[in-house]
Formats: structure tokens, C-alpha cells, sequence
């Protein structure tokens, strides 16, 4: 380690560093063609489709308004639990929201759209060739449907991975955002599930109550199933950063490959499975799936404990050679202090917590790129790593970087707020006593 830290960089003003950012264009792309595929999927299930069976000509009614209503209504409490249990999940190498909210978006409005295409043009061609009726069988659920899904979910991890590489180098952070697509792609399939069932037993006077039909669909797909989506894309998320950081260029190849297969399979023996099986023997195989979600979960608890003893060691390469004080490490390599510094910075106000939550980042931004150094994976890390130590030193003063012994700091009224003490009088004698 041989490198000079130079002169921190002055930083533009928030506008030019926001115009700047390329993340800024590319957010702001993803949100109008998300925006766009969201519309047009409306569009598409509220109108009317012309069927032909037989010789006799039907038309299937479109999803109604109120039935997208009622299906929102009953999807998003899904969708918002997991969402929060996969953002509370990285909290080492927590990304920015804006990753959270693209990977979300890509799944729910991108991913649900280019599958919905899909997916209807394999029903026809499986029913072209002899398979199954595209309107009602499961042949393209299980043949077509769990390839062109998984592949639309993990295209954004993907095309992150091609974007971000180095920064993609976790597999709590990957599996994060793998979880994120794949909920949000949930979010919209529940929607539509929930309201078509509305949609048909309203329409329908054999199905019965439409209230019993959409809560029976709720607890198998929002509550005892809820787990299938998030499950089969994070098998892709390991693989992608399993191959992210290894130097072997066949694993690079073959972990993500593999991750992906076994998300296809997965996929495609749950729709078998639940479509053909009955449901005593469903009800056995859903114990045998729990035990899969409580291997994975274990596995990443591992992975958790796991990264932040390679942060520790890591930053405590830099403190050996003095570039880094020791209560960085012991601060950025526990969850605790890490939280407990980042309450203690909120205390004393958003700037300085603001401030703090960007110090821990920046801090793992540099212990994981010390461990790419020791893996071999960056060729030339000198300027980078000049300019996060320099960030982090110009942070230090504007931060709580010590999490041990902090104490949280009591509320500050605001000035109107604060109760006016009467000044005292001053008795001092501001002229000569009379004479007599």
C-alpha cells in the first residue's frame, strides 16, 4: 500500500451531481416504460376478448374496474411484508432506495408485461402442436410459463450485474434484489388472479359467492404460497453472485446458469405440482417446501454472520497500515453498532444521520473492495480506494462513527417551541446616590 491520499475533490451542488448521475436517466427511463407496460396490461384485461370453441362464437367479459380494486386491496399487504423482510435483509451492503425501487418496478410492470406476451404466444403454440388448450389447461403453466417468468425477473439482476459488477459482489445483496423483482412481479400475477375470480363469479351465477372465491385464492396465494416467487428467483440471485466473485471463469459461467435452472425447475414442479396433485398430497408437499424456505434462510444467516467478519478483516488491513482508525472496524463489522450508530446520529439530526448511514456505505464499499484485491478480482484499485478513504475522512467530523459509548442525544425543541425564561432585572446602580 503505497498510495497518497490526495486533496478531497470539492463536490458540485445536489442539482449537477443529480443531472450527472447516470442512475438518474436510468431510473427515470425504467419509470416510463414501466408506466407504459402497466397501461397497456390494463388496457389489455379490462377489454373484452372474442372466443371461437366449437364452432360457436363467445366473448369472455374483461376484468372490471371494481374487481382490480378488490384485488389490490387484498395483494398489496403481501407485497409489503416481503418487501420489507428483503430490504431489511442486506443491511451490510444496504444499496440505495433507488435500487430497491427499480428492481420492484422492473418486476411489476416490465417483467409482468413482456411475460403476459410471452407466455400467450407459447399457450398458442403448444395448442397449435397437440399440447393443451392455451385458455385452460396447464401445459403452458408448467412447460412455458415458469422459463419466461424467471427469465423476466432476474434480467434486472442481470443487467445490474453488467452495470454495477463490482458492487454486485454479495449474496445477501443480490438475493435482496432478486427477492424485490420477484415480489413486485408477484404483487401484479396476485392482482390479477384476485380480480378475475372476482371478475367470474360476479358474472357467473354457478361459482357462488365471489367474496369466498377471492378469500380462498387470497389464502393460497397471499398467505400459504406467498413464499414461491422470492424462493425460485433467489436460486438465480446466489448463483449470480456466487459467480461475481470467484476468478474462475467457468464458475462465472456456470453458478448463474445453475442458480437460474434450478429457479426454472422449481418453478415449473410447483405450477405441475399444484395443478395436477390433489389436495392431501398438496398439503404434505407445502411442509416439504417450508423446509426448503428455512434451508435458504439459514444459508443466508450464514452468509450475514459471514460478511461481516470479512469486513472486519478487511478494514483491519488498512488500520494495520494506519490509513484507518480501529473503531472503523469494530463499528462497520457488527449489525448492532452499526444500528445503534446510525439511531444515535437520528437523535441528533437528519443531516448527521444522513451523513452516518452514508459513512457506513462507503465504509463496506471499501472492505468489499479490499477483498476483491485479495481474490484477484480488480486490477487496478488504487484510485478507488484513495477516494473512499477520503470520503470517509471527509465524513468523519459531520458523523457518529464510534458506536461504542454513544449515548442518544435528548429532542431539541424548535425555537417557537421554547419556553421564554423573564430576563433579570439588573440591579446594578446606573447612577451616583443623592447627597445630603
Amino acid at each position: 500500500m503505497s498510495y497518497v491520499a490526495p486533496t478531497p475533490v470539492v463536490r458540485r451542488p445536489w442539482w449537477q451531481r443529480l443531472l450527472r448521475n447516470p442512475w438518474f436517466w436510468v431510473l427515470l427511463s425504467v419509470v416510463l416504460i414501466s408506466a407504459a407496460c402497466l397501461v397497456h396490461t390494463y388496457v389489455i384485461v379490462h377489454a373484452d376478448t372474442e372466443v371461437k370453441r366449437e364452432g360457436q362464437k363467445g366473448v369472455i367479459p374483461g376484468i372490471t374496474d371494481q374487481s382490480l380494486k378488490l384485488g389490490f386491496h387484498y395483494a398489496w399487504p403481501t407485497a409489503a411484508v416481503w418487501s420489507a423482510i428483503f430490504i431489511l435483509l442486506d443491511r451490510f451492503r444496504t444499496r440505495h432506495l433507488h435500487v430497491w425501487f427499480l428492481c420492484f418496478c422492473w418486476g411489476a410492470c416490465v417483467a409482468t408485461w413482456i411475460s403476459m406476451h410471452v407466455n400467450t404466444w407459447m399457450a398458442g403454440m403448444l395448442s397449435v402442436t397437440g399440447g393443451v388448450d392455451p385458455a385452460s389447461g396447464a401445459g403452458p403453466a408448467v412447460y412455458s410459463a415458469p422459463f419466461v417468468e424467471e427469465s423476466c425477473k432476474a434480467l434486472v439482476l442481470f443487467a445490474l450485474a453488467v452495470v454495477t459488477g463490482r458492487r454486485m459482489t454479495s449474496v445477501v445483496q443480490t438475493v435482496s434484489m432478486a427477492g424485490l423483482s420477484a415480489i413486485g412481479f408477484a404483487f401484479v400475477e396476485n392482482i390479477m388472479y384476485y380480480a378475475r375470480a372476482d371478475n367470474y363469479a360476479r358474472v357467473t351465477a354457478s361459482a357462488g359467492d365471489p367474496k369466498q372465491a377471492v378469500m380462498e385464492l387470497v389464502l393460497l396465494r397471499g398467505v400459504y404460497a406467498s413464499f414461491g416467487h422470492p424462493l425460485f428467483t433467489s436460486m438465480t440471485g446466489i448463483g449470480l453472485a456466487l459467480g461475481l466473485r470467484s476468478r474462475s471463469r467457468l464458475v462465472r459461467i456456470f453458478a448463474p446458469t445453475t442458480g437460474f435452472v434450478m429457479a426454472v425447475v422449481g418453478h415449473m414442479l410447483f405450477n405441475g405440482f399444484s395443478s395436477v396433485l390433489p389436495m392431501t398430497a398438496l398439503k404434505k408437499l407445502w411442509f416439504v417446501a417450508l423446509g426448503i424456505v428455512a434451508s435458504v434462510v439459514v444459508f443466508m444467516v450464514i452468509r450475514t454472520v459471514r460478511e461481516g467478519r470479512m469486513i472486519r478483516h478487511r478494514l483491519e488491513d488498512y488500520v494495520k497500515a494506519g490509513w484507518l482508525p480501529n473503531s472503523d472496524a469494530e463499528t462497520l463489522s457488527v449489525l448492532r453498532r452499526r444500528q445503534w450508530a446510525a439511531l444515535v446520529a437520528l437523535s441528533q439530526g437528519p443531516r448527521r444521520w444522513w451523513h452516518t448511514l452514508e459513512f457506513l456505505r462507503v465504509g463496506t464499499d471499501l472492505a468489499y473492495l479490499r477483498d476483491a484485491i485479495v481474490r484477484g478480482l480488480d486490477d487496478d484499485p488504487g484510485p478507488h480506494q484513495i477516494q473512499l478513504i477520503n470520503r470517509m475522512n471527509v465524513l468523519r467530523p459531520m458523523a457518529v462513527t464510534v458506536a461504542q459509548g454513544a449515548k442518544l442525544s435528548k429532542p431539541r425543541l424548535p425555537a417557537f417551541l421554547k419556553r421564554r425564561h423573564n430576563q433579570p432585572v439588573n440591579n446594578e446602580l446606573q447612577w451616583a446616590p443623592p447627597r445630603a
